[in-house]
């Protein structure tokens, strides 16, 4: 059966209760971050697009690897907005949602991380997303494949990808793929995710004390040692266009 989307107020209730902690100490999100880092190491981006910027770590991240950049956030929840801002205060963040709208501008590095597992016409946001990539520029999306667990419809996932179905959405969107990371396996995936399946996601959420920061440190280590060849959370850089 198919779920259907979360509206923005029902983000805006994840985000009031607590996700932001999620999403700054979880390890899959630290993990995330770091990956994006690394498909990002060779780019000199002057301009930083994050699609679905959440509570704006991510954001961070990059425009703290790639030093003089600007930083824009795009999201649906406006208590996304408000905690990004915090985090990011350089940043400009807009109210957007990437299935029906794109801004007019084009950014030299776009990425989108756990979003197109999230949006409906997923086919669509990849497209808007193309389109607010400067020629030359680079998209790189991060999101699941496999299996779908409960958890996950409950943050609202409408799918997880098959192999190669994201590729081919973004080849579709006149993109050409650079590079594929296929990370997670064992220990994110099946292990951790089929964990919090059985735990229905408890203590994941609200705020993280100073046991849970240790637990999602001894995971984050754990966690180095997955795959990066082989795994459930997919990373795809594709390039608009011809390099110069």
């Amino acid at each position: 059966m198919t779920a259907a989307p979360l509206d923005a107020p029902a983000y805006d209730d994840l985000w009031a209760a607590g996700w932001d902690d999620t999403r700054l100490y979880g390890p899959m999100a630290r993990h995330c971050r770091r990956i994006m880092k690394d498909m990002s190491t060779d780019l000199s981006p002057a301009s930083i697009l994050d699609v679905g910027c959440g509570e704006g770590s991510l954001l961070k991240a990059l425009m703290d690897a790639h030093l003089g950049s600007s930083g824009t956030g795009l999201e649906v929840s406006a208590q996304a907005i408000a905690l990004a801002q915090r985090v990011v205060p350089d940043a400009t963040f807009q109210s957007c949602d990437v299935a029906t709208d794109a801004l007019d501008e084009t950014f030299d590095l776009v990425v989108s991380a756990d979003v197109v597992e999230h949006i409906g016409d997923d086919a669509a946001a990849i497209g808007n997303m193309a389109a607010m990539t400067a020629p030359g520029g680079r998209l790189i999306i991060s999101t699941l494949q496999g299996r779908m667990r409960k958890f996950e419809r409950q943050v609202g996932h409408v799918r997880n990808y098959a192999p190669g179905d994201l590729e081919d959405k973004m080849r579709a969107a006149d993109l050409t793929i650079e590079r594929v990371v296929a990370w997670g396996w064992p220990f994110y995936s099946p292990l951790y995710r089929t964990l919090l399946d059985v735990m229905d996601n408890k203590g994941t959420m609200g705020r993280f004390g100073p046991l849970r920061k240790l637990i999602c440190n001894l995971l984050y280590g754990l966690f180095m040692l997955n795959r990066s060849t082989k795994g459930d959370y997919i990373f795809v850089r594709a390039v608009k266009g011809q390099t110069k």
